[in-house]
């Protein structure tokens, strides 16, 4: 019988992956958001469930210890993957005044108006019921709307906002909610001194070990750095690093209650610092499956817990005509919190002008958003239930406030929480695009647009010229040359026109903003070749990082609408204090050395820019060809200048540096026999068994002192 329940589960399983990969591919020819695809899906699957050929599907369990141990560090570490420290940073205060406003209005509103709201509409329901309820709601989920930005262009700066708020607001609901629920379950011995341990339980979850799991995130990295070239390894290092620093908080917090930990701020934590700090210490072909395998684990993740909620939704004994005027009470409220705790801080910002300006339109989407979604799902799911310890404490607590209803007060904080997400999905979620776009939220600022018209004339040229080619080694014939170059000919007259047309316009002053782009396309070669010199092994991860911050910091500038740095500057207010830091313990174990590998590495960089800006310039951008020569003038003076200082240090240290130089000249033929393997292999010269057998011998050999150099 078991073996039977055992196949019927895993049946049911496979069949609602099954459907949820096809509601994807749907959602997708349709342009429909997939999460509220999935929820009429599974809306339309439980009359089908009924179906005797269909019954199997009943037959599956998903735990909630599964959901919240296994697939909720997912989900977390997913969404706070990508996030860069850098942006975070810059855009703190916005997001400490957004999390603070909402942590503080919310409970202000939402508790104590549905406490004093809901005996109106026949409900007496107990003000720390409420109070749960505030803290389930509270938490906000990035993922739904951050997969709508990166499809319509929103502003990166709007972004990070909303991550970082959306992560700091799952820490400290996560945080409260426990706290709550601890004085619900202990209700029959609480005390003054109860609310203050209450307090210093929340402050410990929430900051008291951020230190510790930052360390844990260094030393995932650097054990990633030790197992450098294994990819399978790799990508489980990053999967145990999510899975163990929210298992293992959760343990602390067990073994040691006086000083809990929040498993969501742990791992959100760890996620940040494996990015960026840890990536680059990941083998760089092994970035891209990273990328893919994160992305592929939170979709089945999200599958599962939608699953979850359709299980909950058709076991759930309760009339639910019952609250429907309840739910549009909660969820008026809910929304009034949101606009009042959004609108405030962002006056505050704006009015002393703590930091850039937050335009009227974000302020309408930042209230209008809010989605809630996995995380409140599963808080629920932590209410002690028939069997756990502390159901016994949670019945004591219906007697002590008179819970005189048919349901629990679980299974009234479900219905609330369920269908507060079924308002996200089905309201919120479509109608975000809509707001964007009237918002004009999705169009492309001056500086985008110039840049999206000359990477049209970049890319058809580069298309023209992959044509000729072509032709000339007759894969093509004359009819089809002739064809192609014609069509590809025209996009490229009618981009260099739009351009023309874009900076007559549009700008009053249309050098500032050239010069601007032009900068930044430099500093974007820069970022490139130095990813290139680092992936080959010619510059180490120290030196690296070195150089790669101070690029990123002429980046932010150009993108703040700053002139780009005329030469290396270290000034205090140059960097962010966590940057400060590191460039102070830098200088202090600094050796010629190091200073040697960077001026090369600049020599390099810089002359691979000259290079491209000058093919760059032969190209009729219709703007002042003298625009290109003041960038390649900047670039040839810091070409000379990493020159000069290189060949002094090597003039002090020549016995030290030959001996570094010939190493680093055995890494550039190492980097010419790969490509030269590469050639053959795509000309089917060589056999794709003969193609490994090579890339793994040149692989070895190009990280063979790797960890000396760590």
């Amino acid at each position: 019988m078991e073996e039977i329940s055992f196949l019927s589960q895993t049946l049911a399983v496979l069949f609602l992956l099954i459907i949820s990969s096809f509601t994807y591919i749907l959602s997708k020819r349709i342009n429909f958001p997939y999460t509220v695809l999935l929820v009429i899906v599974w809306l339309l699957l439980i009359p089908i469930s009924h179906i005797p050929i269909f019954s199997f599907i009943d037959d599956f369990q998903l735990t909630p210890n599964l959901l919240f141990y296994v697939l909720l560090p997912v989900l977390l570490f997913e969404a706070s993957y990508n996030m860069n420290y850098r942006q975070l940073i810059m855009n703190w205060k916005t997001i400490a005044w957004l999390s603070i406003f909402w942590l503080i209005i919310s409970w202000a509103l939402i508790a104590l108006w549905l406490f004093y709201l809901f005996p109106f509409v026949g409900l007496h329901i107990p003000f720390m019921v409420c109070l749960l309820f505030w803290v389930l709601i509270s938490a906000t989920d990035p993922v739904a709307v951050l997969s709508i930005f990166k499809s319509l262009w929103a502003p990166r700066r709007l972004t990070i906002i909303f991550e970082g708020e959306s992560l700091f607001n799952d820490g400290t609901a996560v945080a409260m909610f426990l706290v709550v629920l601890w004085l619900i379950i202990d209700w029959g011995n609480i005390w003054a001194s109860t609310f203050l341990d209450g307090t210093l339980k929340f402050a410990s979850m929430v900051w008291g070990w951020i230190i510790f799991w930052w360390f844990t995130g260094f030393l995932f990295s650097k054990i990633l750095w030790y197992i450098k070239n294994n990819e399978e390894a790799e990508i489980v290092i990053t999967m145990l690093l999510a899975h163990i620093t929210f298992i293992f908080a959760e343990l602390i917090t067990e073994k040691f209650p006086f000083l809990p930990i929040s498993w969501v701020i742990a791992t959100v934590i760890a996620s940040i610092v494996i990015w960026n700090y840890g990536r680059y210490k990941i083998t760089p072909r092994v970035e891209i499956h990273m990328h893919k395998f994160w992305e592929f684990f939170a979709f089945i993740s999200n599958s599962l817990v939608f699953i979850l909620m359709w299980l909950i939704l058709s076991d759930l004994d309760i009339n639910f005509s019952e609250f429907i005027i309840p739910l549009f009470v909660a969820i008026l409220v809910v929304m009034i919190s949101r606009i009042i705790s959004v609108y405030i801080p962002v006056w505050i910002n704006n009015f002393f002008k703590i930091e850039d300006h937050i335009p009227n339109s974000w302020s309408i989407l930042l209230s209008w958003w809010s989605l809630r979604w996995a995380l409140a799902l599963m808080m629920v799911l932590l209410i002690p239930w028939v069997g756990d310890v502390g159901y016994e404490k949670i019945l004591l607590f219906q007697q002590t406030v008179w819970w005189n209803y048919d349901y629990s007060i679980k299974d009234f904080l479900l219905v609330l929480t369920i269908w507060c997400i079924m308002f996200t999905l089905f309201i919120k979620a479509p109608t975000t695009p809509i707001i964007m776009r009237r918002l004009w939220i999705d169009r492309l600022h001056k500086l985008e647009e110039f840049e999206y018209e000359e990477w049209k004339i970049l890319s058809n040229l580069k298309i023209i010229q992959k044509l000729n080619l072509s032709f000339k080694k007759a894969y093509l014939t004359q009819n089809e040359y002739d064809e192609l170059k014609d069509k590809y000919s025209e996009k490229l007259n009618h981009a260099v026109k739009k351009m023309k047309k874009v900076l007559e316009e549009k700008w009053a002053d249309p050098k500032t903003l050239i010069r601007r782009a032009l900068s930044l396309h430099a500093l974007w070669i820069e970022k490139q070749y130095l990813k290139e010199l680092f992936l080959y092994n010619e510059i180490d991860e120290k030196n690296f990082k070195y150089i790669l911050r101070k690029i990123e910091k002429q980046i932010e500038r150009l993108e703040s609408s700053h002139e780009q740095l005329s030469s290396i500057s270290n000034k205090k207010n140059d960097y962010d204090i966590f940057t400060r830091c590191v460039v102070h313990i830098y200088k202090r174990t600094s050796t010629d050395l190091d200073s040697y590998i960077r001026n090369r590495t600049r020599l390099i960089i810089t002359r691979k820019v000259i290079k491209e800006l000058r093919i760059l310039a032969e190209i009729d951008f219709w703007f002042d060809k003298s625009l290109f020569d003041e960038i390649i003038e900047l670039y040839a003076f810091f070409n000379k200048q990493a020159d000069e200082k290189r060949i002094k240090i090597f003039t002090n240290h020549k016995a030290t540096i030959n001996a570094v130089e010939s190493r680093l000249v055995n890494k550039s033929l190492l980097k010419l026999e790969e490509k030269t393997i590469k050639d053959l292999y795509h000309k089917e010269i060589i056999t794709p068994k003969l193609y490994f057998k090579f890339m793994d011998e040149i692989e070895k050999e190009m990280y063979s002192d790797v960890k000396k150099m760590a």
